[in-house]
């Protein structure tokens, strides 16, 4: 069976997308599964527009893996034997998509192909909830209090992993076309890779170009989910940024040959990812044989051991040496530039710390804001 599975921050927006995805269609089946307070799981199963399942069930633990083998894959091979060769997933708010497709391909491997791994997002949201300092939980999103995650978090990761994006609307709130315009140029900057498909309303169907891949009938033209660029997307510290900056936001890349000084780096990087929705790369730094990555959302900024460096992973983009991507809207180029360019080793100080191996030659910084072709 072929998936098309729809991840989302909102309950709201996945129902707007997997139904505009399904177009009434009379044989695929739409599975909405839905994470409750303690330990509740409830599905609904969706056919022409009908409900053909509804059903709620108790498990010792109300999470992804257990509703993945005890409600999920049964559905879904259910459906199959009854004749069903695509369905479409919308997963519970707050899931990533990647586990799901971690804990499918374990319960029952190679039974289901994923087509398309989408990401249905309200573009007016999107700005606030990445600035959302709250857990997933605190902010209403999830049912489960363990969850440290903010939405910001939850979103970059979705947008990073996604191949479609589906900006939805919402029937509840007012269209606000200057907010919705940037929103959509943020999602561009946040997903340059990702094919976006609008969705004009609940009952809308995709408008997108037939060219973009894979086709099925009133299912709309979407990205096509590439499992290895995807997990390759998501890796800690991987710089992706769009090749045009948009008319809001715009993403500048800063690169330092020399090895940073820990305690200057340490405190200039909250004046130096000040501003920025997202901050992204790996930072060198000096007595740190490991390659530390930066993940930064909204007011969140994370500090990540990402292993060794290797000259050979991801064109070479692992080289020892520090290079980071900012985005925002109001980013003063010169003054991260001189904020990290102040961050480096002197010439005295690599003598006294050293670096692990010797610095590579050039000016110790650059940047460039968005440049065409980068990786």
């Amino acid at each position: 069976m072929h998936l098309i599975l729809v991840t989302s921050l909102d309950g709201l927006s996945r129902n707007t997308a997997v139904f505009a995805l399904a177009g009434g269609s009379a044989d695929t089946p739409v599975v909405l599964h839905d994470l409750l307070d303690d330990g509740v799981v409830a599905r609904r199963v969706h056919v022409g527009g009908d409900v053909t399942e509804r059903e709620s069930m108790v498990l010792e633990h109300g999470c992804l893996s257990c509703t993945v083998r005890f409600d999920l894959a049964p559905t879904l091979l259910r459906l199959s034997d009854g004749g069903a060769t695509r369905a479409i997933v919308g997963l519970p708010p707050g899931t990533t998509a990647e586990n799901a497709i971690d804990a499918l391909s374990t319960v029952v491997p190679r039974a289901f192909t994923v087509e398309t791994v989408a990401l249905a997002v309200r573009p007016e949201d999107v700005e606030d909830q990445l600035w959302d300092q709250h857990t997933l939980f605190a902010s209403g999103y999830t049912a489960v209090p363990e969850d440290s995650r903010t939405p910001g978090e939850f979103l970059i990761g979705e947008f990073l992993f996604a191949d479609t994006v589906l900006p939805t609307r919402s029937e509840l709130l007012p269209e606000d076309p200057t907010l919705r315009r940037r929103g959509l140029q943020l999602v561009g900057e946040l997903a340059p890779h990702a094919t976006v498909v609008d969705i004009p309303g609940a009952a809308g169907v995709c408008s997108v170009s037939d060219a973009a891949r894979p086709t099925a009938g009133s299912l709309g033209a979407l990205g096509e989910y590439d499992d290895a660029a995807a997990r390759a997307r998501s890796l800690p510290g991987l710089v992706h940024t769009p090749e045009t900056p948009s008319e809001e936001f715009r993403t500048v890349e800063c690169r330092v040959a020399r090895p940073l000084h820990p305690e200057r780096f340490r405190t200039a990087l909250g004046a130096i990812s000040e501003g920025c929705c997202f901050v992204r790369g790996n930072v060198w730094i000096a007595g740190v044989d490991a390659r530390v990555a930066v993940q930064g959302v909204g007011p969140r900024i994370s500090l990540i051991d990402a292993g060794s460096w290797s000259a050979d992973a991801l064109q070479g983009q692992w080289c020892r040496g520090t290079h980071l991507a900012l985005t925002g809207d109001e980013l003063d180029d010169d003054d991260i530039t001189t904020l990290l360019e102040a961050c480096a080793l002197t010439d005295e100080e690599l003598l006294v710390l050293g670096a692990g191996s010797r610095a590579t030659t050039g000016p110790n910084t650059t940047h460039t804001t968005n440049p065409e072709g980068a990786p």
